[in-house]
């Protein structure tokens, strides 16, 4: 994380010093030997380590280099190349034509030095005393310059510093670090943090003695850097200053010799300040399309490294799967081998099935028969149904005929026993008054005359009664012989029924024995023979037959009437290519030809169905007629008693009417009184033992006639009943006539599907010998493709290696991409702040300088020169040697306070 902190800071400072030294049109010389000095120190600034890291250039690509240097504890740190020491002390490294690049410790003392010094709210404080405060919080960093030299000026020795550039840079969080300023500095908002960046040339305003000159009287000497901010919990981590020399000598100032050319140099100097800051602003523009494009760029190396990922995992979890591919080959190998062996297995049990669908179509060539004949009988007891509704149409209408005369005969005979009774009381009051008032002999005439009238209104009665019983007699016998008929027409029809339902029991029984036996033939023997075939076997030839029958089994379930729900269960056993399993498959296969049985049976349930549903209609309307015979049967003997009540009754009558005449005879005849006393009360006593016995009949013949009506009511509701049933027989048996039409309609065309089923034996016959030959072949291609699996597999591994090194190389192009972008932004960020400072460097500096003139221009030429040669003179901080080529830089890191 800290060397991600020093890069990060480091590449936005290297960057503004860069753009900060003029570029002139003089060009430098190739340094030999690039040193760079970093130095760790505490929070104060003060010296703990530092470790110098030499790059030794060998453009000329000698075999050997050798190089001054006094570090301690050296070791190569890009190469294996090794050195020897030299007799004159020097480094001799067997370069080989190579750079070197090595890097060594030392306790020399430094050209330069920092010091950090901290306040809190307007007063000095530790640096570990002020970690986690808050408040207004002050950094002051003081540059000091510790190389020196003499020189004369103006005829005097004076001291001239090393012109060092010191540049320092630190990151502080917004969220803790707010209202920051800088003096000498700049400060750049990502957002995130402030980015402050101080700089200083600690030496170089006493060497140039600026302070003398009046437009720099009122300037400060720039050698410190202040930070300002208010600050919550503080802490801070690293701080890094860079120390860099060669500022003044790539400005080509070693070249002026005299005053006109100080002041052609001034006139090249403000030129180029002014096309310095123009080139700035446009070095702003191209950066900050840079950090634009930098957008762009770290957008495709996410995505790229996304989709590496992606392709990094899907082709490990294809490495993974490798060796169940490799095993699944090795399976699907033996398989093909099985499947070769149990091919000519398959054939056998193939010619099996054919032999068995042969049987099967015979025997729905005799379930064809049968249906015909069902057809046929169950057609004429359709034919039959209109005389057994017109028959149960007459009984009901008798039925309510003898009600209606049941009816009529009980008033009447209620009329009837009345006038019995009030016969009997008048004839009893007749013999008292015979037997105790013979007085009244007078009136005797008129009372047998009397008498006679009520025995013919007897008599007439007794008629009635007698003729009411005989039509009660007679519509009974009618409707006895109807019922007998209608029941014998039930009778007949339940037997129609009764054959048909053992026609229908004998045909579906032969169907399903003859079906099971083929099917279960079919099935063994395929079970057998094809047992042993293997996974993922199957062959294009042998889809196509599989295709071929189920096309076929399709037609016959659908010629069958079949609803499409069974047929979809039918095929969705017989579906599938060859691919499956092969015991699976030929299951199927078998499982097929059940199924067509099962659907022949699904027929002849429904005609059973129907049958049987007639027969339970019929049964019904025989249990009616058997209620109403039974009913008849009692009403019989209750006419049959009322018949003989009648005959009594008219018996009665007659004798009455005789009595009353011989009593009428007696009392013309009566010539005395006591013959007419004697012969008047025997005739009182016939007529009273007439009346007495029709009196004796008269519950006989009240209850007879009510029992009488009652049957004929319960006899009517029974019709009605009867009349009910009927309707729905007939109904039953036109559904019955529908259902076997299409039956037999269903027969023919499941006799054409089976013959068009054993039309295809041979074609299945061909297509199994096919089989046979393609399984050959497939063992041939299963053995390529197991040794390509193989090969495939080692491929698999190579490509996984492959892909995981991508995917490491894509993570670090999006990381660096992400350090990219922090660098544009911070460049961007650098360049306006650099195009802002070269004008007021510009206006302030170079401007003024070339307004200087006279004494003061000599002077200051002078010690430009003593400061230039002081900047040509330093080259490296270890190993020394006059007119070495190199270049230094300091890179000065203070501890972070936390």
């Amino acid at each position: 994380m800290k060397r991600k902190y020093v890069q990060a800071m480091m590449t936005g400072m290297t960057a503004m010093l860069a753009v900060t030294v003029p570029v002139t049109t003089v060009a430098a010389a190739t340094p030999e030997k690039e040193q760079t000095v970093y130095v760790n120190a505490d929070q104060n600034g003060n010296v703990e380590k530092v470790i110098v890291s030499n790059w030794l250039k060998n453009t000329d690509k000698e075999s050997t280099l050798e190089d001054n240097s006094e570090l301690n504890d050296i070791t190569n740190v890009k190469g294996e190349e090794s050195y020897t020491q030299g007799s004159n002390g020097k480094l001799v490294w067997a370069a080989d034509g190579n750079d070197i690049y090595y890097q060594g410790e030392t306790s020399k003392e430094l050209p330069v030095s920092v010091k950090m010094t901290y306040f809190l709210d307007g007063r000095e404080i530790s640096a570990a005393d002020l970690a986690g405060k808050s408040g207004k919080v002050k950094i002051r960093i003081d540059y000091t310059n510790n190389s020196s030299q003499n020189a004369k000026i103006n005829g005097k020795k004076e001291t001239i510093y090393t012109p060092f550039m010191m540049a320092t840079g630190m990151i502080l969080p917004t969220d803790t670090f707010t209202n920051v300023e800088v003096t000498n500095g700049k400060v750049i908002s990502d957002g995130n943090n402030n980015i402050v960046l101080g700089i200083g040339f600690p030496g170089l305003y006493d060497s140039l003695k600026l302070g003398d000159l009046d437009s720099f009287k009122d300037k400060e000497s720039p050698d410190y850097v202040e930070i300002t901010a208010d600050v919550e919990d503080f802490s801070l981590a690293l701080t890094a200053t860079v120390a860099t020399t060669g500022t003044l000598n790539e400005l080509g100032l070693d070249d002026i010799d005299d005053l006109d050319d100080l002041q052609d140099s001034l006139d090249k100097l403000t030129e180029s300040s002014t096309a310095l800051v123009e080139g700035s602003r446009a070095l702003q523009e191209g950066i900050q399309e840079l950090d634009s494009s930098a957008d762009t760029l770290v957008d495709g190396l996410n995505s790229a490294d996304d989709g590496a990922g992606q392709l990094k995992d899907g082709i490990d979890t294809m490495n993974n799967s490798k060796g169940t591919l490799i095993s699944g080959i090795d399976k699907l190998v033996a398989g093909m081998e099985s499947l070769g062996s149990g091919a000519g297995s398959l054939q056998s049990g193939v010619k099996s099935y054919t032999d068995g669908a042969a049987q099967l179509n015979a025997g729905i060539d005799q379930v064809n028969t049968g249906a015909k004949q069902l057809n046929a009988g169950i057609s004429q007891l359709n034919e039959k149904k209109a005389a057994l509704l017109s028959g149960v149409s007459d009984l009901a209408k008798g039925g309510k005929q003898l009600e209606a005369g049941a009816s009529s005969l009980q008033s009447g005979l209620a009329v009837y026993t009345k006038y019995v009774n009030d016969l009997d009381a008048g004839l009893e009051q007749l013999e008292e008054s015979v037997q105790g008032a013979l007085g009244m002999a007078a009136s005797l005439p008129t009372r047998a005359g009397d008498v006679a009238a009520a025995c013919g209104t007897i008599t007439d009665g007794a008629t009635l009664v007698k003729d009411g019983a005989d039509q009660v007699s007679e519509n009974a016998g009618i409707i006895g012989s109807k019922v007998k008929t209608i029941k014998d027409t039930v009778t007949t029809a339940k037997k129609a029924v009764e054959t048909a339902q053992s026609e229908a029991a004998d045909m579906q029984k032969n169907v399903t024995i003859d079906a099971k036996e083929a099917s279960d033939e079919v099935v063994k023997s395929v079970k057998d023979s094809a047992k042993t075939a293997a996974n993922q076997a199957a062959t294009s030839q042998a889809n196509s037959k599989l295709s071929e029958k189920v096309s076929n089994v399709k037609a016959i379930l659908a010629a069958a009437n079949v609803s499409e729900e069974v047929q979809n269960q039918v095929l969705a056993e017989l579906g599938g290519d060859m691919d499956i399993n092969v015991d699976d498959a030929i299951e199927q296969s078998a499982a097929a030809e059940i199924d067509t049985s099962k659907v022949k049976v699904t027929v002849n349930a429904e005609t059973q169905k129907n049958l049987a549903t007639a027969k339970e209609t019929l049964e019904a309307v025989d249990a009616g007629l058997t209620g109403a015979e039974s009913e008849l049967a009692a009403a019989q003997g209750n006419i049959e008693k009322l018949e003989d009540g009648a005959n009594t009754l008219s018996d009665g009558s007659s004798k009455l009417t005789s009595g009353a005449g011989e009593f009428g005879t007696a009392v013309g005849k009566l010539n005395g009184f006591a013959t007419m006393a004697g012969e008047l009360s025997d005739a009182v006593d016939t007529l009273h033992k007439g009346s007495s016995g029709l009196v004796d009949e008269n519950d006989t013949m009240n209850n007879g006639a009510a029992a009488l009506t009652a049957g004929t009511q319960s006899l009517n509701s029974g019709l009605t009943t009867l009349a009910s049933g009927a309707s729905a027989l007939s109904d039953g048996v036109t559904q019955l006539a529908q259902g076997s039409a299409s039956l037999t309609q269903g027969t023919e065309t499941l006799k054409k599907g089976s013959d068009t089923l054993i039309a295809n034996n041979s074609t299945l016959k061909d297509g199994t010998a096919k089989l046979v030959a393609g399984s050959s072949a497939l063992i041939v291609g299963g053995k390529a493709l197991q040794s390509g699996g193989n090969t495939l597999s080692a491929g698999i591994q190579k490509l996984a290696d492959g892909a995981t090194q991508l995917k490491s190389g894509t993570k670090k192009l999006a990381d660096g991409g992400v350090q990219l972008k922090d660098g544009t932004t911070k460049l961007a960020d650098g360049s306006t702040e650099l195009a802002d400072g070269m004008e007021e460097f510009d206006e302030e500096g170079i401007q003024k300088i070339a307004d200087l003139a006279g004494d003061d221009l000599t002077a200051l030429m002078d010690r430009l020169d003593a400061v230039t040669e002081a900047d040509k003179d330093y080259t490296v901080f270890d190993g020394w040697e006059k007119d070495t080529d190199g270049s230094v830089k300091f890179i000065i890191e203070t501890a972070a306070i936390k």
